[in-house]
């Protein structure tokens, strides 16, 4: 990993204009009959395990006047700087989701660390935890990994035996002038990129436009204004029974109830979106299969499915959900999309940058038009088998970022037998997350069976 490519770099240079697209993973720990560990066992435990995960070393470093895309070098400053004690001794459930909101406007500078982890302790009666909670939050820069990454992150600083890797090395004198002869290299060749870069992507639209259409835009809906500066998060663990209906997989039965729940939502008074003929879509991320050509490290691809609120008999429209999501994906991760996003690779940096500013300052922050009225993550984590300290994992989540025309996002995160609802969203378009969470989970126990 050095150079960054233009479809990780994307995420680092928006931070230039005030955006987060951090990714934040969650997991919650229960001492038990044990007493919790304190924020130095923590500590000590970070120091043994962080500089074997790959990735968890290194730090960004900008190129000359930003003429070429940053590079990742070493970051050798000890695991302590990169950590936070949150003492929210007797605080409840509801006062620590708030904490997790005000979190999630903060940003990292992957100029100076990659990661941070927040450990949160004294938090009283956290869900399935018997004995005293200690909570750590990873904070990873997204330019570094997508969330299938963060999760393998995770799980290496967190198994009873983590798989070892080679520490990175530290950057000699000869890479580093390696790095400057790069910044040079990238100058003289940078009209020759963009004309390359160029032509692949003419070539690219003409094998594109042969590919299946997705799906049209939708009318934009209250969810889907301008997002203000706060955030609120819910965060409900389940039994993974509770939430897959039927022979459904969970990320279809999370659909089929994200569905019905924004339908209602969405309605006119007491009707549903479905009964005047609106359409209910969600963007759902999508990981590229191991063998596609792909330099970026965030091998992810978004598809956008379509949920079907017309279709009233719960198990027909799981399996119309089911169809439309292994169409989507494979469109988004068939040859000629994946073609097309990879025609760009060669566009030099300064005019990256300089293209997304200018859309930035022309964004349309309400727009009437969307692809989709929100965004579901379903994530597998594995196994329930993370410790720290001698206390043991009982539940994960995850919380994606909101953006302009997204003000409310789902995410639905396996571990071992229980699955973990987080919902987000900006106060400003939805004022009672906490009713809205509450319907989305009696929605998902009453196609499971299990109300």
């Amino acid at each position: 990993m050095d150079r960054l490519d233009i479809k990780d770099a994307v995420y680092h240079f928006a931070r230039d204009r005030g955006d987060s697209r951090d990714q934040f993973s969650l997991t919650v720990f229960d001492a038990g009959d044990r007493a919790a560990p304190s924020f130095e066992e923590v500590v000590a435990h970070m120091e043994a395990r962080a500089p074997l995960v790959h990735g968890l070393g290194m730090r960004l470093q900008e190129a000359f006047l930003n003429l070429d895309y940053p590079r990742w070098v070493p970051d050798i400053s000890p695991p302590a700087e990169r950590m936070s004690d949150h003492d929210l001794r007797g605080a409840s459930w509801a006062e620590f989701e708030a904490f997790v909101g005000g979190l999630l406007r903060g940003r990292l500078d992957l100029r100076e660390h990659s990661w941070h982890l927040h450990v949160v302790r004294g938090v009283r009666r956290a869900p399935l935890v018997q004995g005293a909670v200690t909570i750590v939050i990873l904070q990873v820069g997204h330019a570094l990994t997508d969330g299938v990454g963060v999760s393998r992150m995770v799980r290496s600083l967190f198994e009873p035996s983590s798989a070892t890797a080679q520490e990175l090395p530290r950057k000699t004198p000869v890479e580093q002038r390696s790095a400057v002869a790069g910044v040079l290299g990238a100058v003289v060749r940078a009209p020759i990129d963009l004309a390359r870069s160029r032509w692949e992507a003419r070539r690219a639209v003409r094998a594109y436009r042969g590919a299946p259409p997705g799906l049209p835009a939708l009318p934009a809906t209250a969810l889907n204004g301008a997002v203000g500066p706060e955030r609120v998060v819910r965060i409900v663990p389940m039994p993974a029974e509770d939430v897959r209906a039927g022979t459904a997989s969970v990320t279809v039965s999370a659909l089929c109830a994200v569905g019905e729940c924004l339908d209602e939502y969405l309605g006119d008074g007491d009707g549903r979106l479905s009964d005047s003929g609106g359409t209910v879509a969600a963007f759902v991320p999508m990981a590229l299969p191991s063998d596609a050509k792909w330099r970026a490290a965030n091998r992810v691809v978004v598809g956008t499915v379509d949920l079907h609120v017309d279709e009233p008999d719960p198990e027909t429209r799981a399996e119309l959900i089911t169809g439309s999501l292994k169409n989507e994906r494979a469109r988004v991760t068939a040859e000629p999309l994946l073609r097309l996003a990879r025609a760009d690779e060669r566009v030099p940096a300064p005019i990256v940058r300089f293209v997304q500013g200018r859309r930035f300052r022309q964004r349309d922050r309400t727009p009437s038009r969307v692809g989709a009225q929100t965004t579901v993550v379903s994530v597998d984590r594995g196994r329930a088998s993370l410790e720290l300290c001698g206390s043991a994992a009982r539940f994960s989540a995850g919380f994606s970022s909101l953006e302009d025309g997204r003000c409310l996002n789902h995410g639905f995160f396996g571990f071992g037998d229980t699955v973990t609802v987080a919902t987000v969203a900006c106060p400003d378009a939805v004022p009672d997350l906490e009713a809205y969470t509450q319907r989305l989970v009696d929605r998902l126990r009453r196609h499971s069976g299990q109300s």
